[in-house]
């Protein structure tokens, strides 16, 4: 009889710790498949809400740097390519959502060109495009061919700049700011100087030094 009830008494202990293991596992399993995708797409949605802010504020300074004709003065854009990147947003599993979503930022060559004073000027377009691991991937594009508009997935959201009705285009040196892409998933900044602008027609060639670090 004492035998039979230490035999019980092991058995009983088995099943106990099979059964905690399994509701661990379960939760496990649980929070992997909804309670993560759910924070990190909440997560992503909003870094691609801040990445738009990022272009929108750089968009402003670079207008208000040709607008008011501030030349000679370098500027700073900063743009986060991933939640992980955004040291100010407090998250619960930053590791995590910083290794599944990432960012390119490039800065690229309009098709137009304009030659002035026997040098190439090309129009300036910075993309950044999202890789996100649950949320909707996102596309922003600066285009320097359209006075400096703002598009998102296509859809232009903010209209490039002008005085009076006079349009402007944003360009850079052909031959010295060269094209670029950088990625990855923390944080990327454009330099920008405004050197000189030149009126070319009815519109304005707003000549920018920028460069990408």
């Amino acid at each position: 009889m004492v035998l039979m009830k230490k035999t019980d008494s092991g058995l009983s202990e088995v099943v106990s710790s099979v059964l905690v293991l399994t509701i661990v596992i379960v939760a496990i399993t649980l929070i992997a498949l909804i309670a993560l995708p759910i924070m990190g797409e909440n997560e992503e949605r909003v870094h691609n809400g801040d990445v738009l802010i990022e272009f929108a504020n750089m968009k402003a300074d670079v207008d208000t740097a040709w607008l008011s004709n501030n030349t000679g003065v370098t500027r700073q854009a900063v743009f986060t390519l991933s939640p992980f990147g955004d040291k100010t947003e407090i998250t619960m599993f930053p590791n995590l959502f910083g290794v599944l979503s990432s960012g390119t930022v490039s800065l690229t060559h309009g098709a137009d060109t304009f030659n002035y004073g026997g040098v190439t000027y090309v129009p300036v377009i910075i993309t950044y495009t999202a890789s996100n691991m649950y949320a909707d991937d996102i596309e922003l594009v600066y285009s320097g061919e359209d006075g400096g508009s703002l598009s998102q997935n296509s859809n232009k959201i903010l209209p490039g700049s002008e005085i009076n009705g006079v349009g402007s285009y944003i360009i850079v040196v052909k031959a010295s700011d060269e094209e670029q892409s950088l990625g990855g998933n923390e944080i990327i900044t454009l330099e920008y100087r405004l050197d000189t602008i030149v009126p070319y027609g009815s519109d304005y060639l707003c000549v920018f030094d920028m460069v990408l670090r």
